[in-house]
């Protein structure tokens, strides 16, 4: 379940022998061997919590272990404090994947039922399941995501297991490639469900499920901070993040354009791990592990959260913390906002936040607990990288040191701060309504965002007074915008609210007015609310940076309008800020006009053999290229750029196919944009097979650049047959 670049290639057209992420013909040399390398002993929970460590003021507590849970890859806590955890069981049983199309995975719920904090009862909620990915507590039930199935269960009879199965989805990703694959399920403060790998976002409205286009995401583990913004990981990319909502994309393919969507937050992807780490899958490259045997850069970030809790110091909250299970550790990223535009860096310098010496430590998820503590969803298994990537060097590592067994290991951790005291068990499913709009004005992030979720799902308007009262005069700006949001979850926003929202003292809860305002500015009776819309064209020029991108993007659904296009055009034609003219352009509509010749793809003219390799090669890039580089040739951002238009594509030949052979490692710059990525090689292709896909890129997308043929490739493969390291952009352009 590691993320890996993908390259999915047809196993029977190679070697069965060979592993799918080898490259043909290469060594792959132990750099460390195996009598340096320390002993992964198997570990008691206590033991493991010995090997961890932490800045001073931090501890480790065990929550649950085996046999409790088994394989958890996430988790999520119930408004009474019940662990639902999500068991993916059947996942890399063994170093040739066998069994994983096995219904052994489930929904586990966990209690505490003598307040010690220690979990000791568990309800199976739902079994059967087959590699389940993603799940979230919603409208008294349960989301999952089991590619290609997205399910709502419920437990209707009280007994605590789920008895009603609903289909909510039938293209929620596949079963291809687990590392590659739809996840996420995050409800976020505008009462939507968003997704990674996965171009819709859900919402219950109007008695039935409703879902709206969105840009790609990726790769696993999605979170949102006090303000909805939501951030994510892509492997080699530790955090990134949508500025502002990237529903007004819709289902764009591509937001390279768009400079406050898909952002990259974090630019060093260095990594410090806390003991050697020659278990990562091309730990033999030379680049991958640093002199001392310790990984460099991430490989597999993962499980992002946004720390909004109220046990650890106040520098922590609204702070990212990121899993790198391949290198036992827990990174603490500190986010630095300005009006709008976040920026971060590692909250310890050359250090990490968690660190461990346990080389079965897998931390692939994390979540805010209810007590304000940080909580850790430890995999604890030796094997974290999926068989189509497995090297045949990974493979040796796993056998040789047993990292293959056992399989019926589990950890949930918590860590704590002693600063201050953590907060009791919730009880929230029975709480009255009085007491549910109380808890919007609760420090902690998950109380305030249950408080909004019950509120929203029971729909009794019977305190909408109280709610408008909350969203104009509370002290704390986020029970403001949280009594916003509950008030559109239950669909009593009205133009007065609206409006005090716009002239809010803070940018952040008129942020959320402007979104608020955007169906009453839509409506029929447009002449009712020429007050808001007035209000929005002044927040347009007037207002902080980050305002004044929203008031942009609002307006720009109203495009259509006379006065407020010309107040766009104005915006992009005078605006200082990037960020606000990108914004207004969006609304224009001026983002786009490449888009349509980039991906409107016709067959080229071609001499026979050239248009034969042509078709063979478009065959071969939907099966090894396009999720990455994606259909369409526009790449994902931190995920693959662009070949559509790209001027390496357009380049020598020599430099792609040596790219195709070994691999490429960022910085790479791409039509003008920097991108700090590591394109796996595919070398594991014949040599016509490489010919074909390259001549199907440089003959696409409006491209007519020369073809090449298998004896080219060839000729390089053997020049370089000793080659083992990705290529570096600078390598390359000293290539004729």
């Amino acid at each position: 379940m590691i993320p890996r670049l993908l390259f999915l290639i047809c196993l029977a057209a190679f070697s069965l022998r060979a592993q799918n992420g080898d490259k043909a013909g290469e060594t792959q040399a132990r750099r460390i061997p195996f009598d340096q390398i320390p002993p992964a002993p198997v570990l008691s929970p206590q033991e493991a919590m010995r090997s961890f460590k932490l800045p001073p003021g931090f501890h480790v507590e065990l929550v649950a272990a085996e046999p409790l849970v088994e394989a958890p890859v996430a988790a999520q806590f119930d408004p009474d404090g019940k662990l639902y955890v999500l068991e993916m069981r059947a996942f890399m049983n063994n170093p040739d994947g066998r069994g994983e199309d096995q219904s052994t995975g489930r929904v586990s719920v966990l209690e505490d039922t003598d307040g010690d904090g220690r979990m000791d009862k568990r309800t199976t909620f739902i079994d059967g399941l087959v590699m389940p990915r993603a799940m979230a507590l919603v409208r008294g039930g349960l989301l999952i995501g089991e590619p290609p199935q997205l399910w709502f269960y419920r437990d209707t009879d009280g007994d605590g297991h789920a008895d009603e199965k609903v289909s909510v989805a039938s293209d929620y990703g596949d079963r291809k490639n687990p590392e590659h694959t739809a996840n996420g399920l995050v409800l976020d403060l505008d009462n939507w469900i968003y997704n990674l790998y996965h171009t819709y976002r859900y919402r219950w409205m109007n008695g039935k499920w409703e879902r709206q286009p969105i840009p790609n995401r990726v790769q696993w583990g999605m979170s949102q901070d006090d303000f909805g913004r939501l951030y994510f990981t892509q492997n080699s990319d530790l955090l990134r993040g949508d500025l502002y909502p990237s529903f007004y994309a819709g289902g764009r393919a591509s937001t390279a354009k768009i400079p406050f969507l898909n952002t990259m937050v974090a630019t060093n992807q260095a990594v410090f791990p806390g003991r050697i780490t020659p278990g990562v899958n091309r730990g033999y490259q030379t680049q991958v592990l640093r002199d001392d045997g310790r990984l460099a850069d991430f490989t597999a970030a993962c499980g992002t959260v946004i720390y909004r809790g109220e046990n650890f110091p106040d520098e922590c909250r609204n702070d990212a913390f990121v899993c790198e299970p391949s290198a036992n550790l827990i990174r603490r990223q500190h986010l630095i906002d300005r009006s709008g535009s976040v920026t971060s860096t590692n909250a310890y310098g050359e250090q990490e936040f968690l660190t461990s010496t346990d080389e079965r430590f897998r931390p692939v998820n994390l979540i805010n607990g209810p007590d304000g503590a940080l909580y850790v969803i430890d995999f604890a298994r030796g094997i974290i990288q999926h068989r189509i990537y497995m090297t045949s060097y990974l493979r040796s590592q796993v056998e040789h040191r047993g990292l293959d067994k056992p399989l019926d290991l589990g950890r949930i951790y918590r860590i704590v701060h002693k600063g201050r005291p953590l907060t009791k068990a919730p009880r929230l499913n029975q709480a009255s309504l009085d007491d549910l709009v109380k808890q919007l004005e609760h420090p902690n992030g998950w109380w305030r965002d249950t408080a909004q979720r019950l509120l929203v799902d029971r729909g009794d308007v019977s305190r909408v007074p109280e709610l408008e009262r909350l969203a104009a005069t509370a002290a704390d700006l986020r029970t403001r915008i949280h009594a916003l949001w509950t008030l559109d979850g239950l669909g009593k926003v009205s133009a007065p609210v609206v409006s005090q929202a716009l002239r809010d003292p803070d940018a952040k809860v008129r942020l959320a007015g402007l979104r608020l305002a955007e169906p009453l500015l839509l409506s029929a009776s447009a002449g009712t609310n020429s007050a808001l819309r007035k209000q929005a064209v002044k927040l347009l020029g007037n207002g902080t940076t980050e305002v004044r991108v929203q008031a942009a993007l609002t307006l720009g659904l109203l495009a259509w309008d006379p006065e407020v296009r010309l107040a766009l055009q104005e915006t992009y034609a005078s605006s200082g800020s990037e960020f606000v003219r990108q914004a207004a352009a969006l609304g224009l509509g001026l983002l786009d006009p490449s888009l349509a010749s980039m991906t409107s793809t016709h067959r080229p003219k071609l001499p026979p053999e050239e248009l034969k390799r042509y078709d063979a090669g478009k065959e071969m890039f939907a099966i090894a290229c396009a999720a990455c580089h994606q259909p369409h040739g526009l790449g994902q951002e931190g995920l693959a750029p662009p070949l559509a238009g790209s001027e390496w594509v357009a380049g020598s030949p020599a430099r792609i196919v040596r790219v195709v052979l070994h691999g490429l490692r960022g910085p790479l710059t791409v039509k003008g944009q920097n991108y700090q990525l590591e394109m796996p090689p595919l070398g594991v292709l014949d040599d016509e097979q490489i010919a074909n896909v390259i001549t199907y890129i440089r003959h696409e997308w409006g491209h007519s650049f020369q073809s090449i043929d298998g004896a080219f490739v060839k000729q390089i493969r053997s020049s370089l047959s000793t080659r083992e390291d990705a290529w570096t952009a600078p390598e390359l352009l000293r290539v004729p």
